[in-house]
């Protein structure tokens, strides 16, 4: 059910095909380009649920050569490089489709990619495609004014699985428009070239010029129905259902039914078919989450809780000094007012005061400069949490390996401001999909040097 209500359309440079229900239409275009309003007036005449879009040439573009794995950023700027495009204007789309998306944001061009297992293990093949303003507009129009999903694939990607059942090692792709040459070696794809286009030599001859095959590679036609269509100029034509039977099937034929029936649809990864990758499809995620903005609040998140226990500190110190303020004006008062004969039992105990107040404000300072040297002594790891009391620290931190965890734990135990550090605990987490170490350090503050 789900088939029958999907409209198929295969686009050409001189042809658009429409495949709905069994029945075949089709569409002369013009010099000038895509008639869009006019593609749009075929679409309302079907009752489809979701349109898919064939392209071939000028509207995708193939690469293919052997590469290893990329990741979907690598992938995305390896695609630009080879495709050579730049994003579109908004205001080089047509007039009616800027219109009513004139609150979006301005167009760019989506990158498509897929991966060919190659005879060799370690080695993949990797075909990139990119859409062009015209088809771009023809599918934010379809999507305004149906109101349904559009697909877009590369008519290409569509052939090669039954291009890769025949018992052929080279073969000569002609499609609508386009000509590809292939390659198979041990029953995997190896070699995907599009040929160019000559008025007056054969491709099959220009591939057995340039590569050396004592055999001629078999030639493979794609035809839109087993029945001959003429097409008039500007017309449209109508193809009434046709009976498929596969003993008519020449052998080296592939029809658009076989193509539909071949086809999987689109992929989420370039791993596992071909896929898709545009703005929509990075979101946030893509734009704010990387190891540069993942490591920049990281350090900033240092800086921030070094800086408040840093305060912490002085208000500490602040306060010991009002206190030996306060100390020194009783002291001073009981020493006007006392009798000569206690004056040098008060004045003994004004020194030890002044010794005890000297000693807590060495302390304050010694404790604030060993709390700055251990935060100064983290590397290769960033400080999640941060707690402090009496002479005992708790240092929750991150790391990207077990062994940044164990090297800053012997680099603080050898620290002199620590008396003791002991390794808490340790877990594996993830943080915006990057594996970390999670581990606590306990460390208990050596006394200063010279004290009791």
């Amino acid at each position: 059910m789900t088939k029958q209500k999907t409209l198929h359309i295969f686009l050409s440079q001189p042809t658009i095909w429409f495949l709905f229900a069994g029945k075949t239409r089709s569409l002369e275009t013009f010099e000038k380009g895509l008639d869009l309003k006019k593609i749009l007036e075929i679409c309302h005449d079907y009752d489809a649920n979701k349109i898919i879009l064939f392209l071939e040439f000028p509207w995708v573009l193939t690469h293919f050569e052997i590469t290893i794995t990329l990741s979907t950023d690598e992938l995305t700027s390896y695609a630009k490089m080879h495709l050579g495009f730049q994003d579109v204007p908004e205001n080089d789309v047509q007039n009616f489709s800027t219109q009513k998306s004139a609150n979006s944001k301005s167009l760019e061009i989506p990158v498509g990619g897929i991966y060919f297992k190659q005879a060799e293990s370690d080695r993949i093949g990797l075909l990139c495609a990119t859409l062009s303003k015209e088809i771009l507009a023809l599918k934010i129009l379809l999507k305004q004014e149906l109101l349904l999903t559009v697909e877009t694939v590369p008519l290409i990607v569509a052939c090669v699985p039954l291009l890769m059942k025949s018992s052929e090692n080279s073969m000569i792709f002609k499609g609508l428009e386009q000509t590809f040459f292939l390659e198979k070696k041990d029953g995997f794809l190896s070699k995907l070239v599009e040929l160019p286009a000559f008025e007056n030599i054969s491709q099959e001859l220009f591939v057995s010029d340039q590569l050396p095959f004592e055999s001629k590679p078999q030639t493979f036609r794609l035809l839109p129905d087993e029945t001959k269509i003429d097409i008039s100029e500007n017309k449209i034509l109508h193809e009434k259902n046709t009976n498929k039977k596969s003993s008519s099937h020449m052998k080296n034929e592939i029809y658009f039914h076989q193509i539909l029936t071949e086809w999987k649809g689109l992929s989420n990864t370039p791993k596992s078919g071909f896929w898709w990758d545009s703005p929509q499809n990075n979101g946030w995620l893509k734009k704010v989450v990387s190891w540069w903005n993942l490591t920049l609040v990281l350090i900033i998140a240092i800086v921030a809780g070094a800086g408040i226990f840093y305060n912490q500190t002085l208000e500490q110190r602040k306060v010991l000094q009002h206190e030996l303020s306060s100390f020194e004006l009783e002291l001073e008062k009981q020493r006007q007012n006392s009798s000569s004969n206690n004056y040098g039992i008060r004045k003994k105990h004004l020194e030890q005061l002044e010794v005890i107040a000297e000693k807590m404000l060495q302390e304050g300072a010694w404790k604030q400069q060993a709390i700055q040297s251990i935060l100064s002594s983290i590397e290769d790891a960033w400080l999640e949490n941060f707690e402090f009391k009496n002479k005992q620290i708790r240092l929750e931190l991150l790391a990207l390996e077990s062994i940044n965890a164990v090297d800053l734990f012997l680099k603080l135990s050898k620290l002199p401001e620590t008396e003791s550090v002991h390794f808490k605990s340790q877990q594996k987490t993830k943080i915006k999909e990057h594996e970390l170490i999670r581990f606590i350090l306990l460390i208990k503050l050596a006394p200063p040097k010279g004290s009791k």
